[in-house]
């Protein structure tokens, strides 16, 4: 095991966990300053970190235990849960981003919701938000503030000066861009997840895998490839420069045969034997 994965077994856990307190603080936050954000949104986002969790565990037990036949048959099931594990994660972060951005879109949604207190006549609800910024009212001190009346007493009562709608709908892109904080978080660490996974010395023989490690193995042989067909050219036109290559002898070859056998040793009848000769047909002559 490489002192990464060391690390990151012992580093990603804790930040799970921390991530999930980010985004179990924000659903608080927005449960109880009434906030028009989803709370379905903010418990999403809490059960993210932990899915993720999980999920990578139990993924990374299964290749580690598994043959190579049996990781080709999870191959398929696994990419289904990273997808949608991806779309859960966009989601959360569209979502997330319709309730930061632009800031003067929020003030209707801060209107609507406002107003569904007054007509509830959650005064609870209305008394915390005032309590806790310190304001009075929606856009004005006296835009139906808690205590109820016409005008509001709040002002005269907690001796408040301002509104709540400024300090309110920054505490909705607070929380908000905490829930997106941890959904982009989230999807960093499942990007190094499953670059670990598919580095694994198990996991890189699956079928799947295979065509990305040809198309990586392929890039890199293909300089040393060309550096080799250079080299065969190099020989092969240094070659044809030293001597012509001729597929059927020329006129001019017999010429060039008879002058290496020119320059080849000859044999030379001595002048002895044929003065021997000579002596011997005389001899012969004078017996006759």
């Amino acid at each position: 095991m490489t002192m990464f994965m060391k690390v990151a077994l012992l580093v990603g856990p804790l930040l799970l966990l921390l991530l999930t307190g980010v985004a179990g603080f924000a659903y608080s936050q927005i449960k109880f300053l009434s906030l028009p954000i989803p709370q379905s949104l903010a418990l999403f986002t809490v059960v993210l970190p932990l899915l993720t969790g999980f999920s990578t565990i139990v993924v990374y037990s299964l290749t580690q235990r598994s043959s190579r036949n049996e990781q080709n048959r999870l191959t398929i099931p696994l990419i289904a849960v990273i997808g949608f594990q991806l779309i859960y994660e966009t989601v959360v972060t569209t979502l997330a981003l319709t309730h930061i951005l632009p800031p003067d879109a929020l003030v209707c949604g801060l209107r609507d919701r406002w107003m569904k207190l007054v007509v509830a006549d959650d005064g609870d609800a209305v008394r915390a938000i005032q309590d806790s910024f310190k304001c009075c009212g929606f856009k004005t001190v006296k835009d139906n503030a808690f205590p109820w009346g016409e005008p509001s007493p709040c002002s005269d009562i907690f001796h408040y000066t301002r509104s709540c709608l400024k300090v309110w709908r920054k505490a909705e892109q607070v929380n908000a861009g905490l829930l997106l904080l941890v959904a982009v978080v989230v999807f960093v660490l499942k990007v190094i997840s499953v670059i670990a996974l598919l580095s694994g010395s198990s996991w890189t023989h699956s079928r799947w895998v295979r065509p990305f490690k040809h198309f990586r193995n392929q890039a890199a042989e293909e300089p040393e490839g060309d550096d080799n067909r250079a080299n065969m050219r190099r020989l092969i036109e240094e070659g044809i420069g030293a001597e012509t290559y001729q597929d059927e002898p020329s006129e001019e070859s017999p010429p060039r045969a008879s002058e290496d056998h020119e320059d080849r040793p000859r044999v030379v009848q001595s002048s002895l034997l044929d003065d021997g000769n000579e002596w011997r047909d005389d001899g012969e002559s004078h017996r006759h």
